[in-house]
């Protein structure tokens, strides 16, 4: 008998969205990408903030899915900016102050990541100088601040190379 090995979830193939075209309701699919992907940094930034690295891995492949759709929305809009003229003005301003908003909403997920990465440089900045501390108590000889090694009376044998080693 032979088992079926469970494969992993894989990303599916990003599918361009056409928008409308009607312009004003291309305007609205636009807002309602917008929308979509904000509220996929949002979900983020508060995985960040709390420190959940399960919510904030589940999140990639939805976060890569909208904001290739993001992606091919805007370029699409980008290519009929003179329909934009003739949009109702209540949606344009709509559009506008959504974007803002988004703005916004990216700024802080950007904050956030970067505070992540801070907290875990430090974090592997501690792990190693803990290690360099173990191995040199362990060896039971250090070099002072001028290079030399204190502990002389010992003589035993140090390498030096090019890399630091633990």
């Amino acid at each position: 008998m032979t088992t079926e090995q469970q494969k992993p979830e894989q990303p599916q193939a990003h599918q361009t969205k056409l928008l409308s075209r009607d312009t004003n309701t291309a305007i609205k699919d636009v807002m309602d990408t917008i929308t979509a992907l904000g509220k996929v940094y949002s979900e983020e930034t508060e995985a960040l903030k709390k420190t959940d690295s399960q919510k904030f891995m589940d999140l990639q492949s939805k976060k890569i899915a909208n904001a290739h759709e993001y992606q091919s929305v805007m370029a699409q809009m980008i290519a009929r900016k003179n329909e934009l003229k003739t949009a109702d003005p209540a949606t344009k301003d709509r559009l506008k102050k959504l974007h803002e908003n988004f703005a916004e909403i990216s700024q802080e997920n950007l904050r956030a990541i970067e505070r992540m990465q801070r907290t875990t440089e430090r974090l592997g900045n501690t792990i190693r100088s803990a290690a360099i501390k173990a191995a040199q108590h362990q060896r039971g000889y250090s070099y002072s601040e001028t290079g030399s090694i204190p502990n002389t009376s010992r003589k035993k044998a140090v390498s030096s190379g090019l890399s630091e080693t633990v």
